[in-house]
């Protein structure tokens, strides 16, 4: 997997992020716009990660675990 499709069916922008598993931290962000946007982890290595999606008001809508191999 080197990449991720997610589709905002909002009509506001959106952010995901993508943390690693084990400390937290956040790796990736990303601006998402209303429709169908593509995330390239290619740059990730294998592993477990969290993808959370935020809304414009920075709360927490979605999140899930992701693994990359």
């Amino acid at each position: 997997m080197n990449t991720l499709f997610i589709t905002n069916r909002t009509n506001k922008p959106m952010r995901a992020i993508i943390s690693d598993n084990y400390t937290g931290n956040s790796l990736l962000t990303y601006e998402l716009k209303p429709g169908s946007n593509e995330i390239v982890v290619k740059s990730l290595d294998d592993g477990i990660y969290y993808i959370s999606l935020s809304d414009h008001n920075n709360d927490v809508i979605y999140k899930e675990k992701i693994v990359k191999n």
